[in-house]
């Protein structure tokens, strides 16, 4: 039995991994999809300036979703990121939840990451974690 996405969460911090995480969601996009791209600050971040600067960030996954015709909601909550994930997908009856995993280090492989970790674990639906793009690049080609 196979069933259809009608909500994907897709949870983005403006990180190239973000980056990644958007353009799959754009690639498996269709028009029945309600996409909510969601970022979550930190607490003490509430307001002022900053959602200004939410918004210009967002506007960069616009333009990358917008190549795929893929329509999308943009929303900022504030808190603890995997409890703020865990939290709308629960209130929006997420069908599956989209992040990215940094990897960083090692061990930080192995883990997932804690934010990934803590989605996975307690999600309400299934989660799509992609990993952290090669870092060979970052270095711009140098071993």
């Amino acid at each position: 039995m196979t069933t259809s996405l009608k909500k994907i969460i897709c949870a983005v911090d403006f990180s190239v991994v973000a980056d990644s995480v958007v353009r799959y969601a754009a690639a498996i996009y269709n028009g029945d999809v309600e996409l909510t791209l969601l970022y979550v600050a930190p607490a003490e971040n509430s307001h002022g300036l900053l959602l200004k600067k939410h918004l210009h960030d967002f506007s960069r996954y616009s333009d990358m979703l917008s190549q795929r015709n893929a329509d999308s909601i943009f929303t900022v909550e504030y808190g603890d990121p995997a409890a703020e994930i865990l939290e709308y997908a629960k209130e929006h009856n997420a069908d599956m939840i989209l992040l990215g995993s940094h990897g960083t280090t090692a061990i930080g492989r192995l883990l997932v990451g804690s934010t990934a970790e803590t989605v996975m674990r307690q999600a309400p639906c299934p989660v799509v974690i992609l990993k952290s793009p090669d870092n060979k690049n970052k270095n711009h080609g140098t071993p």
